[in-house]
């Protein structure tokens, strides 16, 4: 496996350890605020996700890959149900699923036009 996955699967690694902390964590009313717009948090987070993990070539079927992230979100808003300071939000998680689907879009694309790119794996 050559470098540049390593590399992905790390910067990957990285953001989920991201959004999973910031998913959990309380967060102060004056944040929150400017904070607004946390559906599009949600949505960028989940597209880059989604983006990086079908970029680093993992040996699985496409469909179970976003199965697993659709799963990832799904997660998150079951324990953010749990938190007395979180709550489940059903749009959360369709900016999650809009999110990987657009990730999915964004790889997909990137790999047909720019096959030889760093961002992109060699494998079909």
């Amino acid at each position: 496996m050559n470098k540049m996955i390593y590399g992905i699967r790390s910067i990957l690694f990285l953001a989920i350890l991201f959004t999973s902390i910031m998913s959990f964590i309380a967060i102060d009313t004056s944040i929150a605020k400017f904070l607004i717009q946390d559906k599009l948090l949600h949505f960028a987070a989940f597209t880059v996700i989604s983006f990086l993990a079908y970029a680093s070539d993992f040996k699985i079927k496409r469909i179970f890959l976003f199965a697993a992230l659709i799963l990832y979100g799904f997660s998150i808003e079951l324990i953010q149900n749990t938190l007395e300071y979180r709550t489940f939000e059903l749009y959360d998680l369709l900016s999650d699923i809009i999110g990987v689907i657009v990730g999915y879009m964004s790889w997909k694309y990137l790999k047909k036009f720019y096959p030889d790119s760093w961002f992109i794996t060699i494998s079909p």
